[in-house]
């Protein structure tokens, strides 16, 4: 029986091939899924928080035997620290460091995490984004870039979902996530099980082939209890709506 490492590693490790040796890119950084040491690998259990994408990720490189290679101490599959980096940047005392509680991304996953996982919150979750390749520098991939990577980047979430088989997946994209969402449900726009309404924004919840997707905005400049309630609320909703046996 595979480990759960082994098994993320055989399904994405072929579509990253395909993504980063039928396209050319520079000065980008190439992310891959992080999931915790003790992310439950029951059917329907766990969180996977999904962004649109990320900047400065471990390397430049686009060798995918290197970015994959388990001796490659800047690879970017199965890293020794995976989501505990989050917990032990948060407080950054490097006055020169990243803060991880300067993000409200992070803020707010961790506030999400800890009301499901009291101890070791970062342990039980997962991340990802939507795009896997982005600008080095900073910024989210541009229309040329989304382009280049959508097809790959669509079955490198689905791919991510039926591995991990997480009850919850929270898409903090602001609208990003739509074309995702389709591909996901057959190109079938996915029917709306509710909404909450926090302030003049909204977080919706769906279920796709037994898995609950809350759909939310992106949390920068945002009420982040309002919106930390929001997503508890429709968690709450699923387990009546959508009740896993």
């Amino acid at each position: 029986m595979p480990t759960l490492l082994e098994k993320i590693k055989n399904n994405i490790l072929p579509i990253y091939e395909q993504l980063l040796t039928n396209n050319s890119f520079s000065n980008v950084c190439t992310f891959c899924i992080q999931w915790g040491a003790n992310f439950p690998v029951e059917k329907k259990k766990g969180i996977l928080f999904v962004g649109k994408a990320v900047n400065g990720w471990i390397s430049d490189k686009t060798d995918c035997k290197q970015l994959f290679d388990m001796n490659n101490p800047d690879r970017i599959f199965a890293r020794h620290d995976q989501m505990k980096w989050v917990e032990d940047l948060f407080d950054n005392k490097d006055p020169n460091g990243y803060k991880t509680k300067r993000s409200a991304f992070w803020r707010v996953i961790k506030k999400v995490a800890k009301s499901n996982y009291s101890k070791e919150w970062y342990s039980h979750v997962a991340w990802s984004n939507l795009y896997k390749i982005a600008p080095w520098e900073g910024g989210n991939p541009n229309a040329n870039l989304q382009n280049k990577q959508r097809k790959y980047c669509y079955e490198l979430l689905k791919t991510e979902i039926e591995t991990l088989s997480p009850e919850y997946v929270v898409l903090l994209t602001s609208g990003w996530e739509w074309p995702f969402l389709k591909y996901l449900n057959n190109w079938n726009e996915p029917t709306l099980l509710s909404s909450v309404k926090w302030g003049k924004y909204k977080t919706y919840l769906y279920n796709i082939n037994g898995t609950n997707f809350i759909v939310s905005q992106h949390p920068q400049g945002k009420s982040e209890w309002n919106h930390k309630n929001a997503i508890l609320k429709l968690m709450e909703e699923s387990k009546i709506k959508c009740p896993v046996f």
